[in-house]
């Protein structure tokens, strides 16, 4: 039986957070919906709870994962191949959908049939919905490819509503990462061409606290995480140069990215693998013999002080401002100045 949209959420041992998310989907003013909540192996008494739930509410449907491959992009797209919904969206269990979120996003992708996507914008909270004013994304003017791949978050996952034919088509998530799973979705779809439009309405609240066990942030500090990141920028370029979209920014934005991944060794009191990541993504893009050995010293200055204070701080953010890392994508038109 087929259902206007279907919200998909991986979980593992997160049973609280799983309700809270599962209650802003009841309460939707738009009821032609299924949850589709895929387990990734919770031993917390999730499986039992949800499926009583289920058979409660035909419209959750709980789908224990049945492969060997775990992790959250897996048990995501078994959820999105496993849906009947004309639309996709992604919620993970920390976040919740505000009351109208469903029924405005399905009338626009009903109304314009051109769109693969749309997109809205996200409330940030620490413990209850409202005691912070932040809005998770800015979404300033300019290129958004050029955005995504200076690591700047236009959107995040639970951001765009898909057409699961679209969704579909440009193959979902990549199941090799440990991070910037939904990012690189993004820069995928982009550069294959999405038509979508970004609206300035806030229809939903990502949960923030700085929690050592969240991706965002082992992505930053974790050995194998900072690791991973080398594919994550292998396959962020070559979504851009397989559609032929390159230019000299995205190439830079690229570059500044790597940059930041070996600054995240350094993080780690790992100067050496900084230095051999460094020197791999230069000899990849081809960068200028200065570049490489600014890099170099920006990184054996940024080893000797404070990670994120002090003079050696401020003069490695001084140099990737001035080697162009840091871009002002606003001031962009395809990629080129305006």
């Amino acid at each position: 039986m087929s259902v206007a949209v279907s919200i998909v959420t991986p979980t593992k041992n997160r049973l609280p957070l799983l309700l809270g998310s599962m209650a802003s989907v009841a309460a939707q003013t738009f009821t032609d919906w299924e949850h589709v909540i895929v387990d990734d192996g919770s031993d917390d008494g999730t499986g039992a709870e949800i499926a009583a739930m289920a058979a409660r509410d035909p419209r959750i449907r709980y789908i224990p994962r049945a492969v060997a491959q775990g992790g959250a992009n897996v048990c995501r797209n078994i959820a999105i191949r496993e849906s009947r919904g004309e639309f996709v969206i992604m919620l993970d269990s920390d976040d919740l959908l505000r009351p109208d979120y469903l029924e405005r996003r399905v009338r626009i992708m009903r109304e314009n049939r051109v769109l693969d996507m749309a997109v809205f914008r996200a409330g940030v909270f620490s413990k209850v919905v409202g005691d912070t004013q932040r809005l998770f994304h800015p979404q300033d003017q300019g290129d958004d490819l050029l955005r995504f791949l200076s690591h700047d978050c236009v959107w995040e996952i639970t951001s765009p509503i898909w057409r699961r034919d679209f969704l579909l088509k440009v193959g979902g998530f990549d199941e090799t990462l440990l991070s910037m799973q939904d990012l690189e979705l993004h820069v995928r779809a982009i550069a294959s061409g999405a038509k979508y439009v970004l609206f300035d309405d806030v229809d939903h609240d990502i949960s923030w606290q700085y929690d050592f066990t969240r991706t965002s942030v082992r992505h930053v500090f974790d050995k194998a995480y900072i690791e991973a990141a080398g594919r994550v920028h292998a396959a962020l370029r070559r979504a851009v140069l397989d559609n032929g979209l390159m230019t000299w920014s995205r190439e830079r934005a690229l570059v500044g990215l790597s940059f930041s991944t070996a600054e995240s060794w350094v993080r780690a009191k790992r100067l050496g693998a900084a230095l051999r990541f460094w020197n791999r993504s230069c000899r990849v893009s081809n960068v200028s013999a200065r570049l490489w050995l600014g890099g170099w010293v920006m990184l054996c200055i940024r080893r000797a002080g404070p990670m994120d204070s002090g003079l050696a701080f401020r003069i490695v953010n001084k140099w990737k401002g001035w080697v162009r890392f840091r871009q002002e994508p606003a001031l962009l038109q395809n990629g080129k100045l305006a």
